[in-house]
């Protein structure tokens, strides 16, 4: 709705409705302001006690939670419930564990990439409508498809707002479809739980998988969390309630390629990238990620990447030629940390100078993929882009990571486990048939390993397991909780004091603060937004760090 304020017209949202008498003691009537229109239909009335919960868990306000859980509709169209009717197969893996995840109130998931997750929610609109959250609007409507093709109805969000108000099978859609409207809800489904898309972007930096489980909470109804590489704070959230999904298909081939044998120093053209891209009527994906201030550097003698010894960041050269690690914040001399020459090179070239050199070694189309590119697409090409082409192309037979290293290195607690993700999203667009090729310098990487085993479902999980034993010992989350604060102009990160019981790292333009209890983290948050008011962001929960 609008009210005039001020000479200005603002808008709002009716949370609550009282007498008079009641909410406004010691307020004449003639000082309330009428309202001017109603600009839309609001939120759905029951969720209002998960939009505050939100508001309190991410330290934000309620006016942005309250814009993402709103209709995107000015008025509601009258729409008739749809149902449809499905099938299952009872001997189907999936459908098992999703039967027990259901039976005991909900579950974490661990599905390998190969297999759907999309059978998931199948299985559960058995029993009634599902309320599904992707990370993506293009997985979203992908899966809806795919459902509606099983004898499933649909409402799609935000477009199919008030079909899913009316009642359908399936509603379905991205991270704000956790508040959508879903008659009769008996489920929820959160596809990815550990995918970055489904934290939200600007203040309050809710996560959609802790909502949709508060929502589900509310509503008394089992949520079941998916992923083939679930996000450690699932795991330890979910420890009594993980269902591993075993599948002898579940993950395609994973081939590690070590570039230091590659014959010309400083060339990503390895033999098995060559033979992806030449191989006719094939689509291949290769993958560079080029963005962030971690610079490569390897030594000219064994090839070796620079990596610091502590912690395995990228080191960087500093003007004297000293080797530092920005992470561990120490020196390492200026002599190689393998085989101790002092001649480095820098491999440079990004996504555009391995284009040019894939059109010259190979007869199949190549295409650079950018932002500008459309949405089309032919089977028999190369596609060669930074990570966003495993989010523009839907399927390949092979997916070559051209450099993981850039990624692996990055100076980031979180980095391994960002590239675990990103595989694990190539492994799901080849299929148990297809071929992952991660090419590195450090092939003896903990990750590298794992996921070169034959059983790479189960080394992973020993790899995900020695990574929480380190966390634990270290006080780092999911043991502890950390938010990013920044200020703006006139403040900057140096205001910010020592706070007590909680740790403060000073980044770039940010400061860090780590707390092992979170109402000691909140307390500090609160008595610092007393000091800068409105010229303090806080990001809670943050992935990167």
């Amino acid at each position: 709705m609008r009210v005039n304020l001020n000479n200005r017209r603002v808008g709002g949202w009716i949370t609550d409705i009282k007498p008079f008498s009641q909410s406004t003691e010691g307020i004449a009537l003639e000082r309330l302001s009428p309202l001017v229109s109603i600009s839309g239909t609001g939120v759905e009335e029951h969720l209002l006690p998960l939009i505050s919960w939100v508001a309190r868990r991410w330290m934000g306000s309620h006016r942005a939670v309250l814009q993402s859980a709103s209709s995107p509709r000015m008025k509601a169209r009258v729409v008739h419930p749809r149902h449809g009717a499905v099938s299952n197969d009872v001997n189907d893996v999936v459908v098992a564990a999703t039967k027990q995840a259901s039976a005991q109130g909900g579950a974490l998931l661990v599905i390998p990439p190969a297999l759907s997750a999309l059978t998931v929610v199948s299985a559960l609109a058995e029993s009634g409508p599902v309320l599904v959250v992707c990370p993506t609007q293009r997985m979203a409507h992908v899966g809806a498809a795919f459902l509606r093709r099983k004898g499933l109805t649909t409402a799609e969000i935000p477009d199919e707002w008030d079909n899913a108000r009316a009642g359908v099978d399936v509603v379905i859609g991205a991270r704000s479809a956790v508040f959508a409207p879903c008659a009769e809800i008996s489920a929820i489904v959160v596809i990815d739980e550990h995918d970055e898309s489904l934290h939200e972007e600007r203040a309050p930096t809710w996560n959609a998988a802790e909502v949709a489980t508060e929502r589900a909470r509310l509503a008394g109804v089992p949520i079941v969390l998916t992923s083939a590489v679930p996000s450690l704070g699932a795991l330890v959230g979910w420890v009594d309630k993980t269902i591993h999904v075993d599948s002898a298909h579940g993950w395609p081939k994973i081939e590690i390629v070590d570039l230091a044998s590659v014959p010309v120093a400083g060339s990503l053209l390895s033999t098995e990238l060559l033979t992806a891209i030449s191989t006719p009527g094939a689509t291949t994906a290769c993958v560079l990620n080029t963005k962030g201030k971690a610079r490569l550097i390897v030594c000219k003698s064994c090839r070796k990447t620079q990596n610091c010894p502590t912690c395995l960041s990228l080191l960087t050269q500093l003007d004297d030629g000293t080797l530092f690690c920005s992470r561990c914040e120490m020196q390492h001399g200026g002599v190689c940390v393998s085989c101790g020459r002092s001649a480095f090179l820098v491999p440079r070239g990004g996504v555009t100078q391995l284009t040019s050199q894939v059109q010259a070694s190979s007869a199949n189309p190549v295409i650079e993929v950018t932002s500008e590119s459309d949405e089309s697409w032919t089977k028999g090409n190369v596609f060669i882009g930074t990570e966003a082409v495993l989010y523009r192309v839907p399927q390949a037979d092979c997916v070559v990571f051209a450099d993981i290293d850039r990624d692996l290195g990055a100076p980031r607690m979180s980095a391994p486990i960002e590239v675990a993700a990103i595989v694990a999203r190539a492994a799901r667009m080849v299929g148990a048939n297809g071929k992952v090729v991660i090419q590195s310098r450090v092939v003896d990487h903990p990750l590298l390993v794992a996921l070169a085993s034959n059983n790479v479902a189960g080394a992973l999980e020993a790899w995900r397991d020695s990574v929480l034993v380190q966390r634990r010992a270290l006080g780092l989350p999911p043991y502890s909780c950390v938010a990013r604060i920044t200020l703006t102009p006139p403040h900057t990160s140096v205001d910010i004091p020592e706070l007590e019981s909680v740790l403060v790292a000073r980044e770039e333009e940010a400061v860090l603060l780590r707390a092992t209890h979170r109402d000691d983290l909140e307390k500090a948050i609160t008595q610092l937004r007393a000091t800068f008011g409105a010229h303090m962001r806080v990001h809670m929960d943050p992935l990167r760090y």
